[in-house]
């Protein structure tokens, strides 16, 4: 367990400047997104009621509160979340073949391991799920400090403010990773964790039979695509027999039962197979 852990962290590392990176992009660009949105409604503030004499009622009643919540729903604001997403996700790709690469290739050392090779596989694997999870953390933290900045420019008669969970629940991508019911966490987190597991697989598979592993592998992910979709499928032949609910659950129960098939088989090739 103890080189477990060493493994994860060394994975962690290999990826923390990129990832600092990635956090200091999302502060940014969201920071900037709140100043412009805040001076431009202060803007608006000074011309309707200094230029026009509007009174403040008329005001709010033409324009409304300037709130953290006008700022949420924007692209601009969601960018940079969008590319952090990305890169992690390439990552994804490249955690693998990253040790492939060079004349003295790093996957050998790691195979050479006095440690079970499926726990390279987890390890990579935690990896990922820890910059998820650290990437949401950041996104949840910086959010009351990001309202600091909208209260240091709008005065409080014109401004909403919102609780963090009021903030968490506007943003339409923290609603879905930061669930309120704890069985809907399981899900969205399990479809997700069973996602990188296929996605190892393939490569594995790729990386075991190299040519040939390119149409294995596709064959492999287009399959467990079909079988995960269908339910809904099989909705369509029974005109609508099975509740929604019902079909999320057999959606997540084949994903379950693909992760495991999926790991055994990871686990194989990484013993038996695997070329490097």
């Amino acid at each position: 367990m103890k080189l477990f852990g060493k493994l994860v962290n060394f994975e962690f590392m290999r990826f923390l400047p990129i990832y600092i990176t990635l956090l200091v992009i999302v502060f940014l660009i969201e920071a900037a997104s709140v100043i412009f949105y805040a001076f431009m409604v202060k803007s608006e503030i000074t011309e309707s009621i200094v230029k026009h004499g509007l009174s403040k009622e008329q005001f709010l009643q033409d324009n409304g509160y300037a709130s953290m919540v006008n700022i949420l729903s924007s692209f601009i604001f969601s960018l940079p979340v969008v590319i952090a997403a990305v890169t992690i996700f390439i990552y994804i790709l490249f955690i693998w073949y990253r040790d492939w690469l060079g004349k003295n290739t790093f996957i050998y050392r790691l195979l050479m391991l006095p440690v079970k090779r499926i726990q390279l596989f987890f390890s990579k694997g935690a990896t990922i799920l820890m910059l998820v999870f650290g990437l949401v953390a950041f996104q949840v933290a910086i959010l009351p400090v990001l309202q600091v900045i909208l209260k240091l420019v709008i005065p409080v008669d014109y401004r909403l403010d919102l609780t963090t969970q009021g903030m968490i629940r506007s943003l339409y991508y923290l609603r879905f990773l930061l669930p309120e019911n704890f069985i809907d966490f399981i899900i969205n987190y399990g479809f997700g964790i069973a996602f990188v597991i296929l996605l190892f697989t393939m490569i594995l598979i790729e990386r075991s039979y190299r040519f040939r592993g390119v149409f294995m592998a596709v064959f492999y992910g287009i399959g467990a695509l079909i079988l995960v979709f269908s339910p809904y499928i099989l909705q369509v032949i029974m005109k609508d027999y099975f509740f929604d609910n019902e079909l999320l659950w057999m959606q997540f129960a084949i994903a379950i039962i693909l992760s495991i098939i999926s790991v055994f088989l990871s686990n194989h090739l990484l013993n038996k197979k695997i070329r490097v």
